[in-house]
């Protein structure tokens, strides 16, 4: 079992190696940290391409290094530079050679600090694989060489009653004595308080909808339980929370979000990708301030 952390040549890993580090620890993973050297094609003929590949080299090893500087001693640790066409196609080479439980990613340098913004290397990645991603942050720091998931939060609602996302989460966060939270969003632009619908009615509309998903919430973990761990000792510890707000950013932010906590989200397979991100599920994913643990339904998490 291995987690891959993949890095740029020039990207700092500071963000990725806590995240990647902080997940290894806590499902027992071994780790792999990938600094891809992409090759250039064709070939420049203004520019010597020998001594920008070692240029890329150099940096790739720099790269290693200062991730090695946030990942404790307590791991079984690789560190590998690998050629390759692309970058997302060197971490998915990679992946798929060491097996990975999953891949490991930070955040665009150009997104914005404390919240995760997809760059071109993770959406090729998230459209080529069926490994599960997760996304840190930018800027994201654990605080401790010895960090574990402390909790496990999954965004749900109804297009997920029919996943896997709830019961495989429910079942991890007992595995690795994580506690389990479902939370659900209810986003309400500021143009629909000018509708017919008056604002209190529209909260007696969003707590039925709410009550419906608690329902379909404790028939999944009721189902977990009876095939898999003792019957009671998840449904009595689930918290479920509704994060509120005029915008997907209000929604997330309305929500307490506590060290250790990574957020599981869900995706859709469509006719190109086993990785879709429907519009409420790629919401949730950039307005984020927490990592994200983005998975395919047919996929198993750890």
């Amino acid at each position: 079992m291995t987690t891959v952390i993949g890095l740029a040549p020039n990207e700092h890993g500071r963000a990725a190696a806590h995240l990647g580090a902080m997940l290894a620890r806590s499902i027992s993973d071994d780790v792999v940290v990938a600094a891809i050297v992409p090759t250039p094609w064709p070939p420049n003929p203004y520019r010597d391409d020998a001594a920008y590949q070692a240029y890329q080299e150099r940096a790739a090893r720099e790269a290693l290094l200062e991730a090695a500087s946030f990942i404790g001693p307590d791991l079984q640790v690789d560190y590998v530079v690998r050629d390759a066409r692309s970058v997302s196609s060197g971490i998915l080479e990679v992946a798929r050679e060491r097996n990975a439980t999953l891949v490991a990613l930070g955040s665009s340098q150009t997104g914005v600090l404390g919240q995760i913004t997809l760059g071109g290397v993770a959406e090729r990645i998230l459209h080529s694989t069926d490994i599960p991603v997760t996304l840190a942050p930018k800027g994201f720091d654990t605080g401790s060489v010895n960090a574990r998931v402390t909790r496990i939060t999954v965004a749900f609602g109804r297009a997920d009653t029919d996943s896997d996302l709830l019961s495989t989460a429910a079942t991890v966060a007992h595995d690795i004595g994580a506690s389990l939270r479902v939370v659900c969003f209810a986003v309400r632009p500021m143009t629909s308080f000018s509708g017919s619908i008056e604002e209190d009615a529209e909260d007696l509309v969003v707590d039925a909808w709410a009550r419906n998903l608690d329902d379909d919430i404790a028939r999944t973990l009721g189902a977990v339980e009876s095939g898999q761990v003792q019957p009671g000792s998840i449904a009595t510890r689930v918290e479920t929370v509704i994060g509120r707000g005029t915008t997907w950013g209000e929604a997330l932010a309305d929500v307490e979000w506590a060290p250790g906590e990574v957020l599981a989200v869900g995706s859709s397979s469509s006719a190109i990708s086993r990785f879709f991100l429907g519009s409420h599920a790629s919401k949730i994913v950039r307005n984020s301030s927490v990592p994200v643990f983005l998975m395919p339904r047919s996929v198993p998490l750890p």
